[in-house]
């Protein structure tokens, strides 16, 4: 659906008496320099004289009478008059001067719900003294922001869980999250567009009884365009893409709407498939791990290494860092801990819950790792820097026993895990 506003002049002057005083039934303004504009100049319709937005268009929640009509003397700002269409007169008297119309609806906010904002502009047009403007170029209002609605497949709905969500994220915009409220009622967020904007939408849920973080991002998203995000569940090999065990995986496809330019008036405009967005790897080189890097992890301590059994004692430094290469750095990141010593029941008498999330870190959680020297909250950050040096003398106690740290990051590029294996 279009949602591309035309605000078409009138051009029959026999509507100039309307609303004009008994003192001045013509409307042709006073001897001060004053000039009229008709109301009917602004009429928002289309080609045929159709109402353009409806209860059955795209933005049935656009309100024709709420859009404000602004005129700017000699095109700057602040407006010399403003009026929401629904309440402007029929006449307008202004002063002899160059104008512009300024037509908006809605806010440019950094992101929200059910929030399309709109805009558009006349070219210059003059007011003469004791005269009737009677026609203004037609003004085009364009949706400004990114429009953004997520789907779930049945076969997904059938396994996740109800708390399940997908975080989405625009540039540097505040994220919101799609539960299945807002899907079963196809609630559309609208994110503010700035420049080179990129769009990250990760996955948290249960799904089959295991946990899964699966996230997809798309670079140049641009303003004025629909993303249509459908999540769909995989068997098999996950390839990466937000797996639990037993070889089940979470992915996302896009189809995009350009809302200002798939229909014009009288005849359509698809879109160029070139402009079409692809999710992932570059389709050209979908292998090449520069273009699209995994998270990586780096040792700074001498003789660390990652899945095979490192041996320690209560004196060796432990020290690794995380670094995230994609848009929008980390947007998951777990540690489980699997220890005949420090079991799940142990460290529940901690505090801690495995595996525990060091992304969406519960309060009381994030103040016991703090003591631990572990990172919390890091999502979004690009890298995060481990030191369990500490840790490594209470592990001692234990005696000659292994403990495995498995480590699971996520970002817009993919999910890599490493385990590190400590043996004393």
């Amino acid at each position: 659906m279009k949602n591309t506003l035309y605000i078409i002049p009138l051009l029959a002057v026999c509507m100039l008496a309307v609303g004009c005083s008994k003192d001045d039934p013509f409307g042709w303004g006073d001897a001060t320099g004053e000039g009229s504009v008709l109301k009917e100049a602004l009429d928002v319709t289309k080609a045929g004289g159709d109402i353009m937005i409806t209860k059955a268009a795209d933005a049935s929640d656009v309100d024709i009478d709420n859009f404000q009509v602004s005129f700017l003397k000699d095109g700057q700002t602040p407006a010399l008059r403003t009026y929401k269409y629904g309440e402007m007169p029929d006449v307008v008297t202004l002063p002899a001067a160059s104008y512009k119309v300024l037509a908006t609806y809605g806010e440019d906010r950094d992101a929200a719900w059910e929030n399309p904002y709109y805009v558009g502009e006349s070219a210059d047009f003059d007011v003469i003294a004791n005269e009737i403007t009677s026609y203004i170029d037609p003004v085009v209002c364009e949706l400004k922001n990114v429009k953004v609605t997520i789907a779930f497949d049945a076969s997904l709905k059938a396994l996740m869980s109800e708390d399940s969500y997908v975080e989405v994220k625009v540039g540097k915009t505040t994220p919101l999250n799609y539960t299945l409220t807002e899907t079963e009622a196809g609630k559309a967020g609208y994110f503010k567009y700035q420049a080179e904007n990129s769009l990250v939408a990760t996955f948290y849920g249960t799904v089959d009884g295991g946990k899964v973080c699966a996230t997809k991002s798309y670079d140049n998203v641009n303003g004025g365009c629909w993303y249509k995000l459908t999540f769909t569940l995989h068997t098999g090999d996950p390839d990466g893409s937000g797996s639990v065990d037993g070889g089940i995986s979470v992915d996302a496809t896009v189809t995009t709407e350009d809302v200002n330019a798939d229909v014009t008036v009288g005849e359509d405009e698809p879109m160029d498939d070139s402009d079409r967005p692809t999710w992932g790897d570059d389709p050209t080189n979908p292998d090449d791990p520069d273009v699209n890097p995994l998270p990586e992890f780096v040792a700074q301590s001498n003789g660390l290494v990652f899945d095979t059994p490192w041996n320690v004692t209560a004196e060796t430094e432990c020290k690794f860092k995380v670094v995230s290469k994609a848009v929008g750095g980390i947007t998951a990141m777990t540690c489980d801990i699997i220890s005949d010593d420090l079991n799940a029941t142990e460290l529940g008498n901690m505090g801690l819950i495995v595996p525990i999330d060091l992304v969406n870190t519960p309060a009381d959680q994030a103040d016991i790792l703090a003591g631990l020297n572990f990172p919390t909250n890091v999502g979004g950050r690009k890298e995060v820097e481990l030191d369990m040096t500490s840790f490594m003398g209470m592990m001692a106690i234990f005696g000659a026993h292994r403990h495995e740290f498995k480590i699971s990051v996520t970002d817009a590029n993919g999910t890599v895990t490493k385990s590190l294996i400590l043996q004393f």
